[in-house]
Order: C-alpha cells, then structure tokens, then sequence
C-alpha cells in the first residue's frame, strides 16, 4: 500500500531527525561559570526599515546591562539615527556606542562591512554579532561565552516571535518547528559547516590575528563566509542549544515570500558547496521530508478511503506530537495552527525551486542579484 508506506518513511525521517537533536540538547554541557558582562561587546549593525526596530534594539539594553552595544549605521540612514539617539537618551546608563559609515562599496557585504570597523575599536575579551530584529536572552549570552572556552565561533538557534498576522503566523512556523531539528540532528554525524547568522560570537584577539573580516568582506552570505574563514583558519565552530528571539514585522504574503526565497537562495549555495556525502546526509534529513509529505497528500487525494483517512490522520497527529517537542513558542495546537505548520512545510519545496531559477533577492531597501556567495551585484529599485 503506498500510502501507507509514504507515512511510515516521512515519520521515520522526522523521528530520526528528532531524537538526534533531543539527544544533542539533553547530554549539551550547560555553563559551570557566569561571564562578565562587562567583558561583551555586541555588534548590531542596524538598517531601518522595519516598524519593530526602536523595540527590539530597546529589548537587550536591560536584560544585558554592563556590556558595550556598539549600533553601526549608514551615514545616509536618518530614520535608524533618530532612534539610536532617542534610546541613549533614554539610557543614559547603558554603554550605547554609535558608529555612523559610508555605504559600502559595489561588491563588499555592508553588514560586514560595518563589524570589521568596528572590530578594530573594540577593546572587550568577547564579541557577539546580533542582528537588530533580535534579541539576545542573558542564558543565551552566558551559553555562547561558554562556548567559546574551547572553540573559536559560537552560535545560538533561531526562535521567531510572529506578531499574529498570517504571513508572521506561517513564517514562525517554519522557523520554530525546523530550528531545532535542522541545526542540531546533524551533530551526530558531522561538525558545523555553517552558523546561524542571526546571532554568533567569537574572542576578539582571536579574530584579530587572523585578520578580523577582511578576507570576507566580497561574500554576500556572511553567515556562510565567516564560518568558512574559520575553519579555513584552523578553528572551530561550536552550535550551542540556546535561542534568540526573532521578531520581524511582515506586512504581507509577499513579504513572506521574499524572506524565504532570500534564505533559501543561501541554503542552495551553502548546499552546493558541500562534499558529496554532506550532501547526501542533509538531502536525506532535510530534503526529502516535505516531499514525502507531499506524496502523502497527493496519494490520499488521489485514492481517498476511511482506511487511507485514519492513515493520514494518524500521520499528522504523530508528526504534530513529535514537532511540538521542538517548537519553543507556540503555546497552543489548534486547528489553524497545525494547518499552517503543515503549509509552511509543504511550500519549503516551492521556495527551493524558487531560489534554484531565480537568484534576486530583496533585504529591506536592498536589492541584490547573487551568483555567488563571493559574486553579487547592487540592483536600483525598477531594473
């Protein structure tokens, strides 16, 4: 029966992928000592754009007092300065430095761009690179900084805090219900290839030596690229259990969708980069599970019966059982909230075909064409 054996192989790749991260978060060491705060500088370069922002930066100033926010802006960003300037007036106590560039040149990661500056100025033992729609839990902080101990980058998982309107809703459910299981399953059988860039931290001499970021100011996924330079350089990367927060307004479905084929555009180069047996292992726990789930459906709409109904009945139920284990922040399991997790990984083949044929993406007020993580252009508004 094909139906039948479609669930069985989809639940067995979904429990293997599981257990595998379960098992990594209940044997992870947890932190035997508290750092200094005073010792952490957190990078955040910053770009307006989003309604959030004043928000989220102001999230991290109390929970993480006594380290240095370093804010990096455009020199031609007023909106992103007018909300630095209200919230160190309004914490006058917090160690707020404000860093203000030029745009970066045509071919140079502006993100990057800004953290290597920025580097150099910095004097704290430790540096955490945070996005600015993220906030940053103290455990968080205090897991990286343990990390770092005995390796040489650090990184947390992604928790996407959706702000209740539907393409937020369907976007934290991809995020929160394949975090956990996309990051940690493959710990088992390999190390690291690649950091959540959302949030990451490293030892400032350390970096320093090896040239802080310049070798990958032209690489477009900086994500991608510093974890390279990394292992390119000898070190090691570390993935740590603990989370941050993401919260980003999306406005609309095709801000949704926008957001996804960016990522996905940087998943297909961190893929093609891999040997062939890495590319075997995340075809096989990651690749093929929304395709299952996607014959599974089509031979139920093709051949429907009661037995057939009970089987895919009985599917979603374990797979929404085994899901919940990992999603940190949906509280509830009603009906809309499960036939939104279902979507989101339905359509994780669409935004996989999507990223393959077209390679444009959009990052707020920037347009980029990307041919490679080290080969992308700047693209004005109407080409």
């Amino acid at each position: 029966m094909l139906l039948a054996e479609l669930a069985v192989l989809y639940l067995l790749v979904l429990f293997c992928k599981s257990r595998a991260a379960l098992r990594f978060i209940r044997t992870y060491p947890q932190p035997e000592t508290a750092v200094s705060l005073e010792q952490v500088a957190i990078f955040q370069p910053i770009l307006s754009g989003d309604p959030t922002l004043e928000q989220t930066l102001a999230a991290n100033i109390l929970p993480l007092r006594g380290a240095s926010f370093y804010w990096l802006v455009d020199n031609d960003d007023p909106a992103a300065h007018a909300i630095i300037d209200a919230l160190r007036e309004k914490h006058p106590d917090a160690a707020i430095i404000k860093r203000s560039y030029p745009a970066a040149p045509e071919g140079i990661n502006p993100k990057l761009f800004k953290v290597n500056q920025a580097l150099a100025s910095c004097q704290q033992k430790y540096c955490v690179v945070l996005d600015d729609d993220t906030k940053l839990p103290l455990t968080t902080v205090q897991g990286l900084i343990a990390a770092l101990q005995d390796c040489s980058l650090a990184t947390g998982l992604p928790q996407y805090r959706s702000d209740g309107n539907f393409p937020s809703v369907l976007l934290a459910a991809f995020v929160n219900n394949n975090a956990s299981m996309t990051y940690l399953s493959t710990l088992l059988f390999m190390n690291p290839i690649t950091i959540n860039g959302m949030c990451y931290a490293f030892q400032r001499e350390e970096f320093v030596r090896w040239g802080g970021f310049q070798s990958v100011l032209h690489h477009l996924t900086d994500d991608l690229a510093v974890a390279g330079m990394v292992l390119a350089q000898g070190g090691t990367i570390r993935q740590i259990p603990d989370r941050q927060i993401i919260q980003t307004h999306l406005p609309d479905i095709p801000a949704y969708f926008r957001q996804m084929h960016r990522w996905y555009v940087f998943a297909n180069i961190l893929f093609a980069q891999q040997p062939l047996r890495i590319k075997g292992l995340l075809t096989v726990l990651h690749g093929i599970q929304p395709l299952l789930l996607a014959a599974l459906l089509a031979a139920f709409l093709f051949s429907p019966s009661l037995l057939h109904s009970g089987i895919i009945l009985c599917t979603l139920a374990l797979r929404h059982r085994i899901i919940m284990q990992h999603n940190k922040e949906q509280k509830t399991s009603n009906l809309k909230a499960i036939t939104l997790s279902i979507l989101s990984e339905l359509l994780q083949s669409v935004h996989h075909l999507h990223a393959l044929l077209y390679r444009r993406i959009r990052w707020r007020s920037r347009v980029y064409t990307v041919h490679a993580s080290d080969k992308f252009e700047s693209v004005k508004r109407g080409e």
